[in-house]
C-alpha cells in the first residue's frame, strides 16, 4: 500500500497537469481567436487595396502564389495593389495548428474570385500561411496559394 506522501505525491501531479494543460488550452483558444481576426484584416486589407496590410505582415514576409510573377515581398505586393481585383469565399472550415507559442499554421480551401494584372485568378486554390506573434501582436511571415483541379475538395 503506498504511503500517503506518495499518494499525495500522485495526486499533485495529476492535478498541476490537469491545470497546466487547461491554461495551454486557454491560451492556444486565445492565440487562434487573435490569428483569425487578424488574417481577416489583412485580407480586407487586400480586398479594399489598403496599405494597412503592411502592419499585418512581418518585415520579412514572402508570397508565393500561381497568380504573382515569383515570390513577392511586402513592398512588392503593395505595390501590385492597384493590379489585384481580389474576393475570397473560405469554403469549410479554417485550420490553425500551433507550432509553439509565437507561431501557427493556418490553412484553409477557398474559391477566389477576381484578377491580377488582367489575368484571371484560380478559382478554387488552398491556402496556407505561416502566422508569428511579435511584439504581442500576430503578423503574417509566409503565404502561398495552391491551385486546385476543379472537383478537388
Amino acid at each position: 500500500m503506498p504511503s500517503t506522501r506518495i499518494l499525495a505525491a500522485i495526486l499533485l501531479t495529476l492535478y498541476f497537469g490537469a491545470v497546466g494543460a487547461f491554461a495551454a488550452r486557454a491560451d492556444e483558444a486565445e492565440a487562434i481567436e487573435a490569428i483569425n481576426k487578424a488574417a481577416a484584416a489583412l485580407d480586407q486589407a487586400f480586398e479594399k487595396d489598403n496599405a494597412a496590410a503592411r502592419a499585418l505582415m512581418t518585415p520579412d514576409h514572402i508570397a508565393v502564389t500561381p497568380y504573382y510573377d515569383g515570390p513577392q515581398s511586402v513592398a512588392d505586393q503593395l505595390a501590385s495593389l492597384p493590379d489585384f481585383e481580389y474576393e475570397q469565399s473560405v469554403l469549410g472550415d479554417v485550420s490553425i495548428k500551433m507550432l509553439g507559442s509565437d507561431a501557427a499554421l493556418r490553412s484553409f480551401s477557398a474559391e477566389l474570385n477576381g484578377s491580377f494584372k488582367g489575368r484571371p485568378l484560380p478559382r478554387r486554390v488552398f491556402v496556407s500561411a505561416v502566422w508569428v506573434k511579435r511584439d504581442g501582436a500576430w503578423a503574417e511571415k509566409f503565404y502561398q496559394v495552391t491551385a486546385l483541379r476543379a472537383g478537388a475538395p
